[in-house]
């Protein structure tokens, strides 16, 4: 058997070594940029915000360096020290920021989704009595801001949004106008028609647009009439000065039929 000098042998295994690290930096390097090629896809058609892409990339980039570190050090050493030494500390920090992590990924999660920021939702929350409606204006690491039609603002941690059962919700204002004093059903006819000629005119100067085809009469007896109609606004927060504008403009035009009107937003 031919006598190989050590020194020949200590750099052959160092150029394996070396060959075996940049062939894995490579290969890290590549998935690395094909994974953020597809979040910047993502971010450009809108699936995710790009603040979500910025963070994304930047988690990304610690795990690819802590990676190629460990490995470059098993390779080396050729022990697997630096294996257990990585599984304690991902161990540790899993444990220490359980919650940062949750939050992390369920705000992963609503990006992903279809109601992100300015989508108007009706939130079912698990254990929880009553919906919240509203619309997302917000999307941040731990919370989500939704802002309800009044411009309250309430914030909901992504995890507990993620877990909500999510309906889609369009604000509206329910309007009821009962006239009296009709003495015949004579008087009847076309009621209907200036009630939402009067709708419809008044909200041409006030942030609202009649729902033509959701406008019906609700009750008929004792010499009045109630009709409902419902109205989209076209703003939001909807204030109240507008909604007392409506029906003082009701009131007026509408006073020989001594008009009682009820007024309600959801």
């Amino acid at each position: 058997m031919p006598y190989i000098p050590f020194p020949q042998i200590l750099s052959g295994q160092l150029m394996n070594i070396l060959i075996n690290i940049s062939l894995f930096v490579v290969v890290t390097v590549f998935i690395r940029y094909l994974v953020a090629w597809f979040v910047s896809t993502l971010a450009g058609s809108g699936v995710i915000s790009y603040s979500a892409k910025t963070l994304i990339i930047k988690v990304l980039d610690i795990l690819v360096i802590s990676t190629i570190v460990v490995v470059s050090i098993h390779l080396i050493t050729a022990s697997l020290t630096p294996y257990i030494v990585a599984t304690i500390i991902g161990v540790l920090t899993f444990v220490i920021f359980y919650y940062e992590i949750k939050e992390f990924t369920a705000f992963i999660t609503v990006h992903l989704q279809k109601f992100t920021k300015g989508a108007w939702l009706e939130i079912l929350i698990p254990r929880v009595e009553y919906a919240l409606k509203g619309r997302i204006v917000d999307v941040q690491l731990f919370n989500s801001v939704l802002e309800d039609v009044h411009g309250n603002r309430t914030y909901i941690a992504n995890s507990l949004l993620v877990n909500s059962i999510i309906r889609e919700y369009k604000p509206k204002v329910y309007v009821k106008v009962k006239l009296n004093g009709l003495s015949s059903n004579d008087e009847l006819v076309g009621l209907d028609t200036k009630i939402m000629y009067r709708v419809k005119e008044a909200s041409a100067e006030l942030p609202f647009r009649l729902e033509e085809g959701k406008t019906f009469v609700e009750s008929i007896g004792n010499g009045s009439v109630t009709f409902a109609l419902e109205l989209v606004p076209l703003s939001i927060p909807v204030r109240a000065s507008d909604i007392t504008k409506l029906a003082k403009y009701l009131m007026n035009h509408l006073k020989e039929y001594n008009p009682e009107i009820s007024i309600r937003l959801e």
